[in-house]
């Protein structure tokens, strides 16, 4: 659980993110460590495991998982934004064509991916394939409703695709014109969707939160699409 200081850092790194590569690569580092310690609180450690990272983007969450000792691989469909560090494999690849053998890797981390796919269920499929049986898997977004989760449309979304579009132009700078264009591919993904599509390929759900939060507005029925900033699923094959 994340303390006062960690809030004060995630504020000043997710402000300055957009500044450069290098600035977002440190907020992907710092939430990494996040992670990191939630994952331990469940005894899940990544120490001498295969580890993929989907849509790894910047290289900067899997930076952190090559200092814990972990052998990872981060894939994402574009290459010209990867920093990771030396050791660090970078596949370029499609995350919903997986570009590895069945059952190759421990733990499959994917953070903020399923809301920009078109078909989340696709996506749900290839790492279960690409999961060693009894892998685990670290899923995690913003639900769509949540005040955060329309990414570069916040809070507008809820006045409507059109008016949050127009307003994020003039207030952000935004220059996607839909949700789900080429720029942004943003679709309304909700925890109740994600939770049904996991039970549905039969994997099983090991916890249900909320990142860096200490209530875990995730499992509360009703109020979970518009608290939960951030959910976290743990999931295993």
């Amino acid at each position: 659980m994340a303390n006062f200081k960690d809030y004060i850092n995630f504020y000043k790194l997710a402000k300055n993110r957009r500044k450069s590569n290098s600035d977002y690569v440190k907020f992907e580092n710092f939430q990494a460590g996040i992670v990191l310690n939630s994952l331990k609180n469940k005894g899940i450690a990544l120490r001498g495991k295969n580890v993929l990272d989907i849509g790894g983007g910047r290289g900067g969450y899997s930076t952190e998982f090559f200092k814990q000792g972990a052998d990872v691989v981060s894939l994402d469909i574009k290459s010209e934004q990867f920093q990771g560090m030396p050791g660090v494999k970078f596949v370029l690849g499609d995350a919903l064509k997986l570009p590895f053998k069945a059952e190759s890797f421990d733990f499959v981390f994917c953070s903020s991916l399923i809301e920009h796919v078109k078909n989340p269920e696709v996506l749900i499929i290839e790492i279960k394939r690409v999961l060693k049986n009894g892998g685990m898997c670290y899923l995690s977004f913003p639900p769509f409703w949540s005040p955060v989760g329309s990414h570069q449309f916040k809070p507008f979304h809820y006045l409507g695709e059109k008016t949050a579009i127009r307003l994020s132009r003039k207030f952000y700078n935004v220059r996607s014109y839909k949700y789900d264009d080429e720029y942004g591919k943003l679709y309304k993904r909700t925890i109740k969707e994600v939770k049904e599509l996991i039970l549905e390929n039969r994997l099983k759900i090991k916890s249900i939160s909320t990142r860096m939060l200490p209530v875990n507005f995730a499992n509360i029925p009703l109020f979970r699409e518009f608290l939960t900033w951030h959910v976290e699923f743990i999931i295993q094959k």
